[in-house]
């Protein structure tokens, strides 16, 4: 039996006459990397809008290791630990990558009333910061810990999302098409950190991603979506193999 860490059921969500969200249900298994796909207007973005507390349902209800979320706001379910790549303070240029990794976490010292008694805080922060060189270690940018973070390449940067989500100890992230606009070669290396840290931490990711053909190998369970559904499910390359995603989305010509 899966150990479903986020789940849905026959979840609803009409704009006017446009069901956007069709009666989907998914469940997401702990600890893995997992793929949303589908064309354009499928309903991809709608569906992690609801499941974040950006979008309110018109039917259905979502579960979060174990509690039901169908009802909270966006911070209220990334308190509890389900984080969307920007809901984790984005990437600030002019400070430094270590600076960047701090942010993501509240220090006692921001406090108006404990800032004066730092006596109070001081043993915390040290701790953060060396969680913070931890976390730095896992992403393989502990060496460019001093580096301004707008001097970073765009892949580092969306290494730095991810390594927001686990210093501010989130259980699952979602991100939005994480190799969009990288070079092949480092496309290959995003994910392939973005496996280990899976594996290494028990992070769960769930992936909106339209390169299927770099994706799929780092994948360890795949979603087709498309107007408003989800068409097919399961093991990767058998899920792009269905009738129904090919004749939807890849195109008959379509091969990995």
């Amino acid at each position: 039996m899966r150990d479903a860490i986020l789940v849905t059921k026959n979840l609803l969500k009409k704009f006017g006459d446009l069901v956007a969200v069709d009666n989907v249900s998914i469940d997401v298994e702990r600890g893995t990397l997992t793929i949303l796909f589908g064309p354009n207007g499928a309903g991809k973005t709608t569906l992690v809008n609801i499941i974040t507390g950006y979008l309110k349902k018109d039917y259905g209800h979502v579960w979060f290791d174990g509690k039901d979320i169908s009802n909270l706001s966006a911070i209220e379910t990334f308190r509890l630990g389900l984080a969307r790549s920007f809901q984790i303070p984005r990437v600030f240029p002019h400070l430094t990558v270590l600076e960047n990794i701090l942010m993501a976490e509240m220090n006692p010292g921001e406090s108006f009333i404990k800032a004066p008694f730092k006596f109070t805080w001081r043993n915390v922060e040290k701790e953060k910061i060396q969680k913070a060189f931890d976390v730095l270690a896992i992403l393989g940018l502990e060496d460019q810990w001093d580096k301004l973070a707008g001097e970073l390449s765009g892949g580092d940067m969306k290494i730095l999302d991810v390594g927001k989500a686990l210093m501010s100890n989130s259980k699952m992230l979602l991100i939005d098409e994480p190799i969009a606009g990288v070079n092949p070669s480092f496309s290959h290396k995003i994910l392939e950190r973005i496996r280990e840290i899976v594996k290494a931490r028990r992070l769960t990711v769930l992936i909106v991603e339209h390169r299927l053909d770099i994706a799929l190998k780092y994948v360890d369970y795949a979603y087709a979506m498309a107007g408003g559904k989800i068409i097919a499910e399961g093991e990767p390359y058998e899920v792009v193999k269905d009738p129904k995603v090919i004749e939807s989305y890849l195109g008959e010509k379509y091969q990995i």
